[in-house]
């Protein structure tokens, strides 16, 4: 999940969110990190998926699988989406496909890569950590994705030279989906699937546990109070986060170009019907709050929390939970330069 939700995720300028250098998308780390093969990395960073974990109780917004100390990283994650152009920017101003079908999904990065990510200028994760559990079962995980699993590999959209690796599930690239954190279908079991081909980060880490011969993550459902408190939680994050991102574009376009339409509502409206309905090309606030109002509705997902067995979530569900969390720290050997989009 990155900055829009993991796991993490940010929606462009328009509204979300060792020695090393790192430009955003690409760049350097002279040091790799310490997190043993098959840990799971955790972060906690900023953004309206902090927002709807804040509101259900829960403190982690992003897994990630270690491959070893300064070796490469698995993750699924989605990337700022483009807002549309003029004049649909007003009434709908989210590229709905680039919101439903998330970009890159599911990948395997280097060290440079990660780091990049974590520490994303102006958005840097505030607290990070791993749990391994039991070592060689940790490292069956790990090496079962890394040495076993089918995978394409394709350029970096910012860096052409660079290349990063992109795992296959039935024979597809893995999106990343919102409507996940709603319902994640039968995506954590094998084959499994889900709306859209998606995967978020934390569903990944449990697919990766069951692939591994590790066993199938259960599932928790949340109840309705919890999810109607997410509901406006995301909706109010999308909303702030447009607002004060904006800068200029706002005493510009959305005064000079869309006087008439509240452009930030709109797009909490759609980042909000994702979620809830996978309706992410509708901006209309009735879908998502139907949803809410609704004492009937709950979800049913696996978050970073419950990958780690923390709060109400069972040790026992993973071959992580039992661990504590432990320090990363970024040590290893290594000058790495790496992107991860």
């Amino acid at each position: 999940m990155r900055r829009l939700l993991a796991g993490s995720v940010a929606l462009s300028a328009l509204m979300l969110g060792g020695s090393a250098q790192a430009s955003g998308e690409c760049g350097w780390t002279s040091a790799g990190w310490n997190a043993p093969n098959g840990a799971v990395v955790f972060n906690r960073g900023p953004g309206p998926i902090r927002n709807v974990l804040d509101a259900i109780g829960e403190y982690r917004t992003h897994s990630m699988l270690s491959h070893g100390p300064g070796a490469g990283v698995s993750h699924a994650t989605m990337k700022n989406p483009e807002q549309t152009s003029w004049p649909g920017v007003c009434t709908k101003p989210i590229h709905s496909g680039q919101l439903r079908y998330g970009y890159p999904g599911l990948e395997q990065l280097n060290q440079g890569g990660i780091y990049s990510y974590i520490y994303e200028p102006g958005a840097p994760a505030e607290w990070t950590g791993w749990q391994q559990g039991d070592p060689a079962q940790a490292a069956l995980i790990g090496d079962s994705l890394w040495f076993n699993h089918a995978y394409t590999s394709d350029r970096s959209r910012v860096d052409r030279e660079q290349w990063i690796d992109r795992p296959l599930r039935n024979g597809y690239r893995v999106n990343y989906s919102l409507f996940q954190y709603r319902d994640l279908e039968s995506a954590h079991e094998i084959p499994g699937g889900a709306m859209n081909e998606g995967i978020v980060c934390s569903t990944f880490m449990a697919y990766a546990h069951t692939y591994a011969g590790r066993g199938v993550v259960t599932p928790h459902t949340y109840e309705h109070s919890q999810i109607a408190n997410a509901a406006n939680s995301l909706y109010t994050g999308v909303f702030n986060e447009c607002k004060e991102s904006l800068g200029w574009f706002t005493n510009a376009l959305l005064t000079v170009a869309c006087p008439f339409y509240n452009v930030c509502g709109n797009a909490g409206n759609q980042v909000a019907n994702c979620m809830s309905t996978n309706q992410c090309d509708n901006a209309d606030a009735r879908p998502w709050k139907g949803v809410r109002d609704d004492p009937n509705t709950t979800a049913t997902s696996i978050s970073p929390d419950r990958i780690g067995g923390w709060g109400v979530h069972p040790l026992d569900n993973t071959i992580w939970g039992p661990d504590y969390s432990h320090q990363l720290q970024w040590n290893s050997g290594g000058n790495v330069y790496g992107c991860w989009q």
